[in-house]
């Protein structure tokens, strides 16, 4: 008997860019090719939307600006009647209440993706317990939390996040152009970190680090590509250690694929409550080597010596020692870049990616 067509809506209503935004663009394309039709409920002028009239996919404008945003709560009923919904996907936190109230009050099933590695609140964990079906957990670290927040192990799942390997595919991108648009000359070895520049992201020890790794090695590069509110403190203190002539600030690009493409070394100096990886997996699929905080969800894509390496977050000197070891080894820095790319192939990709989540689909409508 053939398959009952699913309508499900994928919420993703946060205005800014993030790995989230990410996971939602990879994920409707993906469940579109499935067969299911796919409603992304997102804010009208963003990326995402952007993204998703690209690819044909239908698309609504939900805003929901807080949990007390009850005009968008009706926005999203709306939707849920107009296009005949069955499942509601949510992906943010304020996002878990209306989900919860409409898909009880019309006998939908709902779907919550966690991107956190933060405890739930105990009414939010109340909530869930209750009224939501199935949790999706982007990493392994990110359901012990859950578990340890009281959510029954049965009710969640575990399905790594995933790259378009079509757009993240060296033999697309020209190494050489890219270098010579950003002013890298051909024997610069360029070390590249990927995100919203925040403290938490470990931008600070990523300096310190380069700064001692570079002092044998004066073709040394560091490419900070991304913004974000601690962008004038690194600026600061790069002046302050002498090194601002040799770190270069990329800002924000929507063509991040090509900054790994330019990149010798990829670093994820994380020190905060990392969920996943999105840039490890995308270095990764670029054919970077990629060096990475021991942290959360990053450890279950890399195995030290590898397919990458890891240090613990905030230790600058194990980090300085990382970036040595890639940058004096080349045939090493290379194998690491091949069994990345071996890895995200295997484990990562967009099509198993929304295989995993398909089926979850199908077994909640059984």
């Amino acid at each position: 008997m053939p398959q009952k067509t699913i309508n499900l809506l994928l919420l993703y209503t946060g205005k800014s860019w993030s790995g989230i935004g990410s996971h939602g663009a990879v994920l409707a394309g993906g469940l579109s090719k499935k067969g299911i039709n796919v409603v992304l409920g997102c804010p009208r002028g963003g990326k995402l939307y952007g993204q998703a009239e690209a690819l044909g996919i239908t698309v609504r404008h939900i805003g929901l600006k807080n949990l007390m945003d009850f005009k968008s709560w009706y926005r999203i009923l709306s939707v849920v009647r107009q296009d005949g919904i069955d499942v509601i996907c949510a992906n943010l936190g304020k996002e878990y209440w209306p989900l919860a109230v409409i898909c009880r009050g019309l006998g939908l099933k709902s779907i919550i993706v966690r991107h956190q590695m933060n405890r739930l609140k105990s009414l939010t964990n109340w909530l869930i317990r209750g009224d939501v079906d199935k949790i999706i957990a982007v990493s392994a670290a990110v359901k012990r939390t859950l578990i340890n927040s009281g959510i029954a192990q049965d009710k969640i799942e575990v399905i790594y996040n995933s790259v378009d390997i079509n757009r993240f595919d060296p033999g697309k991108v020209s190494r050489e152009e890219v270098r010579a648009e950003l002013g890298f000359a051909k024997d610069d070895l360029v070390i590249a970190t990927v995100g919203r520049i925040t403290e938490d992201k470990g931008g600070l020890d990523l300096l310190y680090a380069f700064k001692d790794a570079s002092e044998g090695n004066p073709r040394m590069r560091l490419l900070f590509a991304g913004d974000g509110p601690f962008k004038s403190t690194l600026q600061e203190s790069a002046a302050m250690l002498s090194i601002s002539e040799r770190v270069h600030f990329a800002g924000y690009r929507d063509d991040v694929e090509r900054l790994y493409a330019a990149a010798d070394i990829v670093a994820v100096p994380t020190r905060g409550l990392e969920s996943f990886g999105m840039v490890v997996i995308e270095a990764m699929a670029m054919e970077r080597p990629v060096i990475a905080s021991d942290v959360g969800g990053i450890p279950e894509i890399i195995t030290h010596g590898a397919n990458g390496l890891l240090f613990t977050p905030t230790d600058r000197e194990a980090l300085c020692e990382r970036i040595c070891e890639l940058a004096g080894n080349p045939s090493l820095s290379l194998w690491i870049a091949r069994e990345g790319r071996k890895t995200v192939m295997e484990r990562f990709s967009d099509a198993a990616f929304s295989d995993k989540f398909a089926d979850v689909l199908y077994n909640l409508m059984l």
